[in-house]
C-alpha cells in the first residue's frame, strides 16, 4: 500500500514529473509493437533455419550442438535465440508494467486503456476514436494521456524492473554458493 501512495504522489506532482521517466517511458511506447513483432519475426526466422539446415522442427538440438562447440552456425542461431529470449523478458516486463498501471487505484483502469488503444493493439485508434471510447473531452484526454505515460514509467523503471533484477540477483547468488558448496 505504501507504494501505491508514493505513486500517486509523484503522478499528481505535475510540477515535479521527471522529464527524463515521461520522455522515455513515450519512446519506449512508440517502439513498442515495432519490437514485439521483430522480436516473432527473428524467432520464427531462426526456428525456419533450424528446420532448413538441421531437419529439426525447433530450435532444442542447437542447444546442444552450441554447447558441444560443434558448429559454427549452431553457435550463431543460439546466440540469436538468446537474443530473442532477452527481448521476451523486455516485452514481458512492459507488459507487467501495463498490468501495474492498471492496478493503480487513482484512475488505474483510464490509464491502462489509453496506454493500450494507443500503443499495445494491433490497429490503433484515432484520436476521434479514443475520444468517443473514453468518453472524455480531448484536453482532458491529453492530460490523463501524459499522466498515464509517467506513471507506466514510473511503474516500469521504478517498480518491475528493480524486483526482475532483484530476483535475478537472487538466482545468481544462488547459483554461486551452489558451486562453492
Amino acid at each position: 500500500m505504501e507504494n501505491k501512495s508514493v505513486l500517486f504522489s509523484l503522478v499528481n506532482r505535475h510540477k515535479n514529473i521527471d522529464p527524463n521517466i515521461y520522455h522515455n517511458a513515450q519512446v519506449l511506447l512508440k517502439i513498442y509493437s515495432e519490437v514485439v513483432w521483430h522480436n516473432i519475426e527473428e524467432y520464427s526466422d531462426v526456428v525456419s533455419e533450424c528446420n532448413e539446415v538441421y531437419g529439426l522442427p525447433s530450435y532444442k538440438g542447437i542447444e546442444i550442438m552450441a554447447e558441444i562447440g560443434e558448429e559454427e552456425k549452431a553457435i550463431e542461431l543460439r546466440e540469436r535465440l538468446m537474443n530473442v529470449a532477452e527481448n521476451k523478458i523486455m516485452i514481458d516486463a512492459i507488459k507487467r508494467a501495463l498490468l501495474h498501471v492498471k492496478a493503480y487505484r487513482h484512475n488505474g483502469e483510464i490509464y491502462y486503456d489509453i496506454i493500450n488503444k494507443n500503443y499495445f493493439v494491433k490497429y490503433k485508434y484515432t484520436e476521434c476514436e479514443m475520444l468517443q471510447a473514453l468518453k472524455m473531452s480531448r484536453s482532458t484526454y491529453y492530460r490523463k494521456r501524459k499522466e498515464a505515460i509517467h506513471l507506466f514509467g514510473v511503474s516500469l523503471w521504478g517498480f518491475i524492473i528493480p524486483k526482475i533484477l532483484k530476483t535475478l540477483h537472487k538466482n545468481d547468488k544462488k547459483e554461486t554458493e551452489m558451486v562453492l558448496h
